[in-house]
């Protein structure tokens, strides 16, 4: 993957390699119609984010920036268990469904130096992300060929990057915008029908390398 991201930003007349790691913070938003249950699932799930990427056409206000990686979204809920007469035990289960997706996107960053070494930046652009992995919670949905298989969305960002020589270091944080959901059904024959969508934020540690 690094020689592709090399190869890329000799094309594209790119100045800076970057690598970002850092935790995914995010929520599901599991709705049942037709029954009387609140949303499960709301619970905060920490996850991880790894990305490279290369900036390029790189100007004094903005430049762009395109990345690949892998994040794990999700959430989390408590259950209250039942022995076999359908009784509360007085225990609970916690239950974390996960959803692992390859990532890419294209950014516009807008940025401004503050000092000579101190660059702050907003970022903002679409994504693609492709599901390759989910916990057996999703095997319902599976079944009923209902879980989403890709997404699409925007992200939207900030940060701040520190820089000496040709190296740089950073903070960024990022919102996944969504336009599509995780899953949607509907058993017509049952009266049932859902919704799962996620909501999610990473917070990034950042280092870049200029190429020239």
């Amino acid at each position: 993957m690094v020689v592709v991201i090399l190869l890329i930003s000799r094309i594209s007349f790119g100045q800076t390699i970057n690598f970002q790691a850092g935790t995914s913070i995010s929520k599901l938003n599991w709705n049942l119609k037709g029954i009387n249950i609140d949303p499960i699932y709301q619970k905060t799930l920490i996850g991880y984010s790894v990305f490279a990427g290369v900036d390029y056409i790189e100007k004094k206000y903005c430049n762009l920036s395109s990345n690949i990686g892998i994040i794990r979204k999700g959430g989390k809920g408590e259950f209250q268990l039942t022995d076999q007469n359908a009784e509360y035990t007085g225990e609970t289960k916690t239950v974390k469904p996960t959803l692992d997706y390859l990532s890419l996107n294209t950014l516009i960053q807008l940025k401004y130096k503050i000092k000579e070494k101190i660059t702050p930046f907003i970022s903002i652009g679409p994504r693609f992300e492709y599901l390759y992995r989910s916990s057996n919670d999703f095997d319902g949905l599976q079944e009923l060929d209902e879980l989403k298989g890709s997404a699409l969305g925007l992200l939207l960002g900030g940060g701040i990057k520190y820089e000496f020589s040709k190296l740089q270091i950073g903070l960024r944080s990022d919102y996944y915008l969504n336009f599509t959901k995780v899953a949607e059904w509907s058993i017509q024959q049952a009266g049932i029908a859902g919704e799962v969508t996620v909501n999610t934020f990473t917070i990034n540690m950042t280092v870049g390398y200029k190429l020239k």
